[in-house]
C-alpha cells in the first residue's frame, strides 16, 4: 500500500491497554476518539481481547510499540520481526510506527523497559546509515507501511539538524513519518536550535501521523530538560509547535493525543481542542473533513 492509499483515521488517542483511561469508554463517549493507538507486547495474543473490544465499539486500531531498534548496528532478531508482522496482520493496523531510538542494548529480542527509556540516535552520517539499514530491515518484514518517529531527547549527540536526519532517512527508505510535537520541543530544548530552521529538508508529504502529549520542563544544572510525561498536561510549547506545523503537513492521516493516566473528561477536552485546531490550521483536506463531522 502506498502512502496515498492509507486510510484517513482522523483524531484519536494513544494509550496503554492496561491503564486508564478505558479506550472503549472513550470511543463510546460523545466527542470521543475515532481510533485507538496502543503499545503492547510483540505477541498479538497478549492484546487480542482488548483489541476486539475496541473494534467492536467501532474504532480501528494502530499498533505503536517500543521494542524495535530503528537505529544501531545490531539487526533486529528475525523471530522478533516475524512476531511483529503477525501482530500487524492480526489487528489490521494500516501502518506500523515507532520511535527511532535504542530500545535495548544487545543482540536478540528485548523491550525498551530494559533501559527504562529511549536512547536517541547520534545525529551524524554514520548513525544515519545504520538507521537506513534498520528501517529497510523492518520494511522487508512487516506487511504495512512503516512510519518512523523522532524520539524524545533529553540530550543531543551529533551536529546534524533533526529534520535533516529524518528527512534523509525518509527519502532514502520511502518510509512514512510520525511527528510528536513534544519530542520536537525536546530536541529544541536540548540543542538550542529550531526544528523549523531545517523544514525544507523534511519531506512534509511523507508525514502521515502527528502526536500531541503531556510533558514537563525540568530545570537541571545546565538548563531545562523536556520530560515526556503522558500523564501531565500538554505544555504551551507543544501547542505552539502543533500550530506551526499543521499548516505545513498536507497528508496527515491521523492526529493522536497520547493520554495514558489522564482522566476521561480531560481527554475529551483535549480532543475537542485538537479538532478545532485541525479545522483552522491543517493543510490536510481529508483530516479537516473528518474533524468537521460528528464521530
Amino acid at each position: 500500500m502506498t502512502l496515498a492509499e492509507l486510510p484517513v483515521l482522523g483524531i484519536g488517542v494513544s494509550l496503554s491497554l492496561a491503564a486508564e483511561p478505558d479506550p472503549v469508554a472513550l470511543v463510546q463517549a460523545p466527542g470521543g476518539p475515532r481510533f485507538v493507538e496502543y503499545a503492547g507486547l510483540a505477541e498479538a495474543e497478549s492484546v487480542a481481547a482488548e483489541v476486539a473490544r475496541i473494534r467492536a465499539a467501532g474504532a480501528p486500531v494502530l499498533f505503536h510499540p517500543s521494542y524495535i531498534n530503528f537505529c544501531g548496528s545490531f539487526p533486529n532478531h528475525a523471530a522478533w520481526l516475524a512476531a511483529t508482522a503477525a501482530h500487524v496482520r492480526a489487528v489490521e493496523s494500516p501502518w506500523f510506527a515507532q520511535d527511532v531510538a535504542y530500545c535495548f542494548w544487545q543482540e536478540g529480542p528485548s523491550y525498551s523497559t530494559q533501559l527504562g527509556y529511549f536512547i536517541p540516535p547520534i545525529l551524524n552520517e554514520a548513525s544515519l546509515a545504520l538507521a537506513i539499514a534498520r528501517v529497510r530491515e523492518v520494511q522487508a518484514a512487516v506487511p504495512a507501511v512503516v512510519a518512523v518517529e523522532p524520539p524524545p531527547m533529553a540530550f543531543v549527540v551529533g551536529d546534524m539538524p533533526l529534520f535533516t536526519f529524518f528527512g534523509r532517512l525518509a527519502r532514502e527508505t520511502g518510509c512514512a513519518l510520525l511527528l510528536d510535537m513534544g519530542h520536537l520541543v525536546s530536541w529544541e530544548v536540548a540543542s538550542g536550535r529550531r526544528v523549523l530552521d531545517a523544514i525544507d529538508e523534511l519531506p512534509c508529504a511523507q508525514v502521515i501521523e502527528v502526536h500531541v502529549a503531556g510533558g514537563r520542563l525540568r530545570q537541571a544544572g545546565d538548563g531545562p530538560v523536556y520530560m515526556d510525561m503522558h500523564e501531565a498536561p500538554v505544555l504551551p510549547e507543544t501547542w505552539a509547535m502543533l500550530d506551526a506545523l499543521l499548516p505545513l503537513l498536507p497528508n496527515v492521516k491521523a492526529l493522536c493525543y497520547e493520554c495514558e493516566g489522564m482522566a476521561a473528561d480531560t481527554v475529551l477536552s483535549v480532543l475537542a481542542e485538537l479538532r478545532d485546531k485541525v479545522r483552522r490550521l491543517s493543510a490536510s483536506p481529508d483530516l479537516v473533513a473528518l474533524a468537521g463531522t460528528d464521530k
